[in-house]
């Protein structure tokens, strides 16, 4: 590795660092507060105004700390997963190796993993039960998901508007 190529990894990880993690760290704590605010109305407890069986709605600094803490997590139990994988032989490298679409078979095997662990982690840096942290996990999940169609659609869509 040349030195200006060297020179270009670090900027390119110092701005990741500086600038997109703070704004992805900022809309994850956004849907966070989203998800805590849907399961408080579904499970709707708590409407009297002691609301001891309501989720609290952290800050967003708070907020950013535990999506933080979640995905350092999750990204340790993501390379656990890897690691096993390659000791039993199920990821190789090379020509022999995974195969397309493997990096989502190990996405899904993780999924029941990394949704305990962030259900755990919400129920630890919330005051909350474990019970109640899973259920904003999912509601987390589901939000999630219908951001990221709502995006997909407006993208198919600006595509469709500058293809014609």
């Amino acid at each position: 590795m040349s030195d200006s190529q060297a020179i270009g990894f670090l900027g390119g990880f110092l701005c990741a660092i500086v600038i997109i993690l703070p704004i992805a760290l900022l809309i994850g704590a956004v849907i966070l507060r989203a998800a805590i605010s849907m399961f408080n109305k579904l499970a709707g407890k708590g409407s009297g105004e002691e609301g001891q069986d309501l989720v609290p709605e952290p800050s967003m600094l708070k907020a950013m700390g535990i999506l933080l803490i979640t995905g350092v997590a999750n990204a340790i139990i993501g390379a656990i997963l890897g690691a096993i994988g390659a000791a039993t032989g199920l990821i190789q490298a090379g020509e022999g190796g995974a195969k397309a679409g493997f990096d989502l078979t190990l996405n899904l095997i993780s999924l029941p993993f990394t949704f305990l662990v962030s259900s755990a982690l919400l129920a630890a840096l919330l005051p909350t039960t474990f019970k109640r942290g899973m259920g904003v996990a999912l509601c987390q999940y589901i939000v999630t998901i219908l951001v990221g169609l709502a995006i997909g659609l407006i993208a198919v869509i600006i595509g469709l508007a500058f293809a014609v």
